[in-house]
């Protein structure tokens, strides 16, 4: 589990069914009767958030909230998913994973360009995005497209700028 996650604002994780049922897809339970139940377009709608909040020119302390929230969002339906691989496979379409997989790469290459990165590999800040990555990668489909799409060669892209210059790498795992 996240436990290291801390929101203010649980009530984001709580989601009212079309039948009118609340659930809490922090539960395993609660992301089953989601996936089965919901419309899920979770993903695509969780992208287009993070994008709109990303426009901003600085972000706030509220900003980085509101993406961490939703980051770890898409990381809870992961987890929980992982208990009823089937339905995860079964209800989130192929579109909705490739959206994800569009933004995960765009945030790679954000990374590859960070000064912070670059000067420190200082990944500070990303710890939802780089769990969420995690927990989707344990989902064949996200795992397939990601072989397909140039996710590999975005992380690689990264790890290089990292290196380059004669600067090390902050520790030897992330070799």
């Amino acid at each position: 589990t996240m436990s290291s996650f801390n929101t203010s604002n649980q009530a984001v994780f709580e989601v009212v069914l079309p039948n009118g049922i609340r659930v809490d897809v922090r539960t395993r339970a609660g992301t089953a009767a989601f996936l089965k139940y919901s419309n899920v377009s979770y993903l695509s709608s969780k992208v287009r958030e993070m994008r709109k909040i990303q426009k901003k020119k600085k972000l706030n302390a509220y900003d980085k909230a509101m993406l961490a929230e939703r980051n770890y969002f898409i990381c809870i339906i992961a987890v929980n998913a992982s208990h009823c691989h089937d339905l995860f496979r079964e209800r989130v379409t192929e579109s909705e994973v490739r959206c994800w997989l569009e933004y995960t790469i765009e945030q790679v290459k954000r990374l590859t360009t960070s000064e912070t990165w670059i000067r420190t590999g200082d990944l500070k800040g990303l710890n939802e995005i780089i769990q969420c990555w995690a927990f989707m990668f344990a989902h064949a489909v996200p795992v397939a497209f990601a072989f397909e799409s140039d996710f590999f060669s975005a992380l690689a892209d990264m790890i290089k700028a990292r290196k380059g210059g004669g600067r090390a790498l902050p520790s030897q795992i992330i070799c």
